[in-house]
């Protein structure tokens, strides 16, 4: 067994997370031994290896609650979703006829952000769990803890917006800003802990190297628990390579914001799973948050547009070399920004991005409901599409019509927004 795994905290107390996050968790607790709560849902969302199925476990055991758990993409489709989750949260147990009457569990969903996400190629329909996973939410008299990695991409999903809607969402993450007294705290708890592992398993190693690991993990203890049983197993500190991973935009947005290290940036850009363009649009929206000198904020516009030129070259004239040019113009705003921010900002999502993908979700969801309905009336999606209006005034006049053909058809929610023509 993993270091990791074997020193996994078993209570709240020994998480290492910062203090307003435990209080949050706490009182969501709270609410759920008075009764059953607005917000039934709790949400840990952060980077790997802080913590957040940890904290699902260490919940459970405080309150001495049994908990099932789901974290297989492949098992968590719309049927698991109906037979695992929803029989979970309807019941007090889904062992031994239901268990003890009265007793409740803790229903961990974790890595949420993975969950299968698909279409029939029969209906057209979703065929994922997200739209069921809210469905449980609405229904359940039991806790349910949902884990995820990148909160604003499960945003963005089909029923993703109203799961974290009708849910309490936490940020876990052990601290924000490197000066602040979350950080002090999380070196001196996370090398308080890193000393009782290392004096149980009769292993020396010198602070020089544990800082080194600390230094070079960041916030995720899991691998900062790997790289010290490395050590033990005969590596070195200076052997352990850095792991592969990608870098979210997130961080490159605070790089870019508050470290005023311009070839820092840069490398995050060279190294990006996002697009240049995208990078732009974050910046054009959170900019004026983040700047509190007026100088600097026309300054850091100037770069952005003029990086946005070359973007255009790009698109206009399929002049692909252009592209680093831009990143590297835009990446001048890390030394732009004289007057840091030292309050925390929420990057807002960029509102372009979020209608195009709204539209591109609107387009699909009429593709797929025509797709049914020609099914259902025997004629092609394409003469579908064009009777959608008379089925809306159908269902304006008689509600039953509405129902009728949301359980015949099975539809998501984004094909009855487009059967009622709700608006985006």
């Amino acid at each position: 067994m993993s270091w990791a795994d074997r020193y996994r905290p078993r209570s709240l107390s020994e998480l290492i997370i910062s203090t307003s996050s435990l209080e949050k968790i706490s009182q969501w607790l709270d609410q759920w031994k008075e009764g059953v709560p607005v917000k039934k849902a709790l949400v840990l969302y952060g980077p790997p290896g802080v913590g957040k199925t940890s904290a699902a476990l260490a919940i459970a055991h405080d309150l001495g609650y049994p908990f099932v758990e789901m974290n297989a993409s492949d098992q968590r489709n719309r049927e698991s979703m109906k037979s695992i989750a929803l029989m979970a949260a309807l019941y007090q147990d889904i062992s031994s006829d239901f268990g003890i009457p009265g007793q409740k569990k803790i229903i961990l969903i974790d890595e949420a952000d993975s969950i299968f996400e698909g279409r029939s190629s029969e209906t057209g329909g979703d065929t994922g769990g997200i739209s069921e996973l809210l469905k449980v939410i609405q229904r359940t008299s039991n806790p349910i803890i949902i884990t995820m990695n990148n909160y604003y991409e499960f945003r963005r999903k089909g029923a993703g917006k109203g799961i974290l809607d009708s849910s309490l969402a936490i940020e876990f993450i052990p601290y924000k800003r490197r000066n602040d007294t979350d950080y002090k705290s999380f070196k001196v708890r996370l090398n308080r802990k890193i000393y009782e592992i290392l004096q149980a398993e009769n292993v020396n190693v010198d602070q020089r190297s544990v800082n080194e690991i600390i230094e070079k993990n960041g916030t995720d203890i899991r691998s900062i628990l790997n790289d010290l049983e490395s050590l033990r197993n005969g590596s070195s500190s200076s052997g352990l390579s850095l792991r592969d991973s990608q870098i979210s935009i997130y961080n490159v947005m605070q790089d870019t914001f508050r470290s005023g290290d311009y070839l820092k940036v840069l490398g995050h850009l060279y190294g990006k799973d996002f697009q240049t363009e995208d990078y732009l649009m974050w910046m054009d929206k959170n900019l004026p948050a983040e700047c509190v000198n007026e100088t600097d904020l026309m300054e850091s516009f100037d770069l952005i547009s003029c990086a946005d030129i070359f973007i255009g070259r790009v698109m206009k004239k399929q002049h692909y070399a252009f592209k680093g040019y831009a990143e590297e113009i835009a990446a001048g705003v890390s030394f732009k920004i004289k007057d840091k921010n030292r309050h925390y900002v929420k990057y807002e999502f960029p509102s372009f991005i979020m209608q195009m993908s709204k539209l591109r979700e609107r387009r699909n969801a009429r593709k797929s409901l025509s797709l049914k309905m020609g099914r259902l009336t025997h004629m092609s999606a394409r003469y579908a599409m064009e009777y959608l209006w008379f089925y809306n005034i159908m269902d304006r006049h008689s509600p039953d019509f509405g129902r009728y053909i949301s359980e015949k058809l099975s539809l998501t929610e984004p094909e009855l927004g487009v059967l009622k023509r709700k608006r985006l």
